[in-house]
This record gives C-alpha cells, structure tokens and sequence, in this order.
C-alpha cells in the first residue's frame, strides 16, 4: 500500500550454484505458433491468471522475476516428482535448500505448457500465497521462447510465439533484455539522472514484486561513490521486506530520492523509493500501471510504450515517518525513518491503529492483502509499546 501504511511484499527468489548448476529452462509450449490474450485480477499488485491442471483451476501469480514454482499442498494433491534439492536465495538473501520437481502439464487459456520445472514452496511461504488464493507461479522458464506483452489498461496479458502478432508501433524504441541463463529471469537497464549527470542500474524486472523501483544496497553504495544521481531523505535500520525464507534481517535501510529516471527514454521525474538488502535492484508490477510492456524472450528485447493521460503524481508522494512489517501475524514498526520519533517509537511495536484502521480487527490474510489509500500528509498512530505493554498514540508525517 504504497500510499498508506508501506508494506512491502516481495516474493522473488534466484538459483544459488555453491556446488553444481541447475537448469530450471525446461520444458516448452506444446503449440508452435500462438497467440493467447490472458486476462487477470490485480490483488495488491500481484498479477494472478487462472489456470488448469488435469482438467482442475487454479490461480497463479504471473512472475517475471522467477521460475515455474508450485505451493507444497499441490505438489502434494499432485504427487510430483522430486528432481533434485537445491539453494534457493530469495529477495532477502536468505539461502535455504527447496524441492525441484517437474509438472507434466499445465494450461494458462489456450496455451498448453510441457514438463514445467521449478521448486516447491515451504509452508510458511505457502500460507503467505493461500492469502492471495495463489497455487504457484508462471515463471520467467516457461515463457523463454516467447513475446510477452502486458496490457495493464485492460487487464491482459498476450503471449505470443513472434513479435510481428503484436500492434507494436514500428518506431518504439527499446533496449536489449538480458536473461539469466538457467532460468530465464529478464534484466534491464535504468537511467538515473540529477543536474545533467546520468548513471545506470541494472535491475531485474520483476513482476512478482509489488513495488515501481526499488535499489539494492549494493548498487546504492556503488552511486553513493560514484554517481551523485539520488539524495538521501533518511536513513535508518531496520526490516520491512518479505521474501520466500521469511523476514529480512535487520539493516541499513534508506529513502531516495531520484530526480529523474528514465526507461527507455521515457522520464519518470521525483520519486521516492527506499534500498532493499542483497545485489538485484527491481523494477516491478507498479509500473504496468503506466505504460504497456513487452518483453520478447526470444530476440531479447524490451519494450516500453508510455500510456497517455495516466498521472504519475503517486511514485511523487513523500514516504511515511515509519515502515511497517509483519511479526508473528501482527503488524509492527520494522523501520523508524524519522529520527524525531525514536524517543516515542520502538522497533517491534505492534500497530493498533493507523489513519482510522484497526489492524487489529484484520487477520494475517487480511493484512498482507490490504491496499487502503491514503492521502493526508500527517496521520494519527495507535502504538502498543513492544517493552511495557503500555498503548500510545503519536503523530506522523510523510518525511
């Protein structure tokens, strides 16, 4: 909710070769031309499509920034194979060993796709992905052959074997899409711009992620040397990002912000965005919202095609005083970006009451999936104090 309290769920993860490497791009589309319009519902800025596996529907989460993944009840219900168990590092940089496992057939519309491999969720991550009603991913390994092209406007999206079956205009620009090589996940670049100096990021566009832009600390540090394109609104330490091993740990956290990024030549001008742990920056589902996106998997490039008349006005809006996170299925104060409030806020606090909300009256489901907008620039904040127990209201601010 990034206009509310900012909760942000990421849920990506990447293949770590300690000891052997594994080829998650496997499997094909049984057809050999297509073209297959998809339509999807938006929760939270998850992209979910509906599904079918032996004649049954289910609802997966359409990630670019992953591989074909499956929750454990229907690895179960399914009585799947195990390939092999290997590292899994998610957006957190937690390392943790997982199930590799094969699906023989699954149909997303029209569109048949062929001995599917990727992991098997655990069950904490599982009970994440039963809030947005989510049975597994489409990933990135199962689209390595095809044009992909998201149609936010109208809620589609169209996968098709050739880029000519799309309306592209002739003249759009784009840029070269790298992909990783056992599965497939797509990297693009980004330009950074301030009083004329530009530098670059390299960023994974992730569909799974909730977020606009998000930089890793790793590249943070490297502008901090090297590039004076963003400034620095706060700093503080602390956690408020999700992926599939759980909570990140705590650490130095900051508010940016970018006077001007551009993708593919198009500017998005003033946003504030915050660091996130590990080395990929991402670029996620947020900025669907703006224009239609094409990636062609198979002749590796990118597109970018600005809509007209949508206000970019929200990735403008300043960051709250304080950044939320989940703690044994309550919410609590994971960052305090506002040094002011360190004497009246402690890390660990649970959240009672934010701008008329009763957090508690919502369940775990009804906390991750909530995406309440709010634009008042200060905000009144029930508090239970992490150590005495004592409640406490304070005012907040956008920062």
């Amino acid at each position: 909710m990034r206009n509310g309290v900012l909760f942000l769920f990421i849920l990506i993860y990447s293949i770590s070769f300690s000891q052997k490497k594994v080829n998650l791009n496997q499997g094909k589309i049984k057809q050999n031309k297509y073209i297959e319009s998809v339509t999807y519902q938006k929760i939270k800025n998850k992209i979910i499509v509906d599904v079918s596996i032996n004649n049954k529907p289910y609802k997966f989460l359409f990630d670019t920034g992953a591989s074909f993944a499956i929750s454990k009840k229907l690895y179960e219900e399914l009585d799947l194979p195990i390939i092999e168990t290997i590292n899994i590092e998610d957006a957190t940089s937690k390392t943790n060993k997982m199930t590799v496992t094969t699906l023989p057939e699954l149909k997303l519309g029209n569109l048949t796709f062929l001995n599917s491999t990727g992991i098997v969720f655990d069950e904490s991550t599982s009970e994440i992905l039963n809030c947005f009603g989510i049975d597994g991913f489409i990933g990135s390994n199962m689209l390595k052959e095809s044009v992909v092209q998201f149609d936010d406007l109208n809620k589609k999206i169209i996968i098709t074997n050739h880029i000519r079956n799309l309306k592209l205009n002739k003249e759009l620009p784009y840029q070269t899409l790298e992909l990783t090589k056992n599965q497939s996940n797509p990297y693009i670049i980004v330009t950074l711009t301030k009083n004329g100096k530009e530098a670059h990021d390299r960023v994974l566009f992730d569909s799974g992620a909730d977020n606009f832009y998000q930089m890793s600390t790793k590249a943070f540090n490297w502008f901090k040397t090297n590039a004076d394109v963003v400034n620095v609104i706060a700093e503080s330490k602390g956690s408020f990002t999700w992926g599939v091993h759980g909570m990140a740990a705590d650490d130095q956290q900051f508010v940016l912000q970018i006077p001007q990024l551009k993708l593919n030549n198009n500017p998005f001008d003033t946003i504030y965005v915050t660091t996130k742990g590990g080395i990929e920056s991402l670029m996620g589902a947020e900025v669907l919202k703006y224009g239609k996106t094409t990636l062609d998997y198979s002749k590796k490039r990118f597109y970018f095609e600005p809509y007209t008349d949508v206000s970019k006005d929200e990735l403008s809006e300043k960051i709250w005083a304080i950044a939320p996170t989940l703690q044994n299925n309550k919410m609590v104060v994971g960052v305090i970006w506002d040094k002011t409030l360190e004497g009246q806020v402690k890390l660990g606090d649970e959240i009672l009451n934010f701008n008329g909300i009763n957090y508690q009256s919502l369940d775990f489901c009804d906390i991750v999936t909530s995406d309440n907008k709010f634009t008042n620039n200060t905000a009144e904040i029930e508090l239970k104090d992490v150590e005495t127990g004592a409640i406490k209201k304070i005012n907040i601010k956008r920062l």
